[in-house]
């Protein structure tokens, strides 16, 4: 049996729980809106999260030398051989006084030298930069070739072998870094271990943003495998140039050519002229220095000292 007070605290204990089932069951018709939030979506729905455009990478830079960057220099094959001078004859030709040095046809432990352009200047044509850098062409007819123009060196290539010059009695193989001897390289050695630095992190960069680019199980070997084959290239073409043990000038040189090369290459994939690497390569104006005060210029109503 129960009292008058225990039934009096069940009714009221009914009626709480009646009350809360009434708040449970009923549909939520309000949200609490936070200032700057946005509107609850439906329902069942889900909000897909706004796609945002992934920025397009950034290429590395790359060391572009100018012309003058060779222009009035004597440079050698592998820093000891030969002798290779470019001249500007005026504002737009350029011209090389080129010696090459070889073996003798009839007694091939002899040495001979060959001057190219018989005692005179031969013209250099210009050839764009399909590698990154400029590139010049020289058109003779016995041993035409083509130079890269490093920052202090070039590289000549665009021979399969040797040229012979039977008349002359001598075979000549231009192919090689032709730059400054190893007495000139000690003043360098810093600012070559710098350039090797930045090279390095360049062709690293680059690399990874053409892989990136690369669709094709067989092309991306083959851009991994050429960039594989780079290094031996490397050492290859730089073994024999006089004191690269010490300074690493010839590796340095080639490995700012391949950071260049693709550059050139990530370039023409994005749509891009080769002029846009002649400009690249336009040294920067330098800033203006800013007027000073005339109080600091001592100028006529400057303040006067207390």
């Amino acid at each position: 049996m129960i009292g008058p007070r225990h039934r009096t605290r069940v009714v009221l204990l009914a009626a709480a729980c009646g009350l809360a089932g009434m708040l449970c069951a009923a549909p939520v018709s309000a949200q609490l809106m936070l200032p700057g939030a946005a509107p609850p979506s439906q329902q069942g729905s889900v909000q897909a999260p706004s796609a945002r455009p992934k920025p397009a990478e950034a290429s590395a830079a790359a060391k572009l030398p100018g012309e003058d960057a060779v222009v009035g220099k004597t440079l050698f094959l592998n820093g000891t051989r030969g002798r290779l001078v470019v001249e500007r004859r005026d504002k737009t030709v350029l011209t090389a006084r080129f010696i090459a040095v070889g073996d003798r046809i009839s007694r091939p432990a002899e040495a001979c030298g060959l001057d190219l352009g018989g005692g005179t200047a031969i013209d250099l044509k210009a050839a764009g930069r399909p590698d990154g850098m400029i590139r010049w062409q020289l058109d003779f007819a016995a041993c035409p070739v083509t130079m890269d123009v490093l920052d202090g060196a070039v590289l000549v290539s665009g021979v399969p072998g040797a040229c012979t010059f039977v008349e002359a009695d001598c075979k000549v193989d231009p192919r090689g870094v032709w730059g400054p001897a190893p007495s000139q390289l000690q003043p360098l050695a810093k600012v070559i271990e710098t350039d090797r630095t930045k090279a390095d992190r360049s062709v690293r960069g680059n690399f990874k943003i053409l892989l990136k680019k690369t669709s094709g199980k067989q092309e991306v070997k083959a851009v991994a495998s050429e960039q594989a084959g780079f290094t031996s290239e490397r050492e290859t073409l730089c073994r024999d140039y006089a004191s690269e043990a010490n300074f690493g000038f010839c590796a340095t040189r080639y490995t700012e050519l391949r950071a260049a090369s693709l550059l050139a290459r990530l370039n023409r994939l994005d749509g891009k002229p080769e002029t846009a690497l002649a400009e690249a390569a336009k040294p920067k104006p330098k800033p203006k220095p800013k007027p000073k005060p005339p109080e600091a210029a001592g100028l006529p109503g400057a303040a006067l000292p207390q």
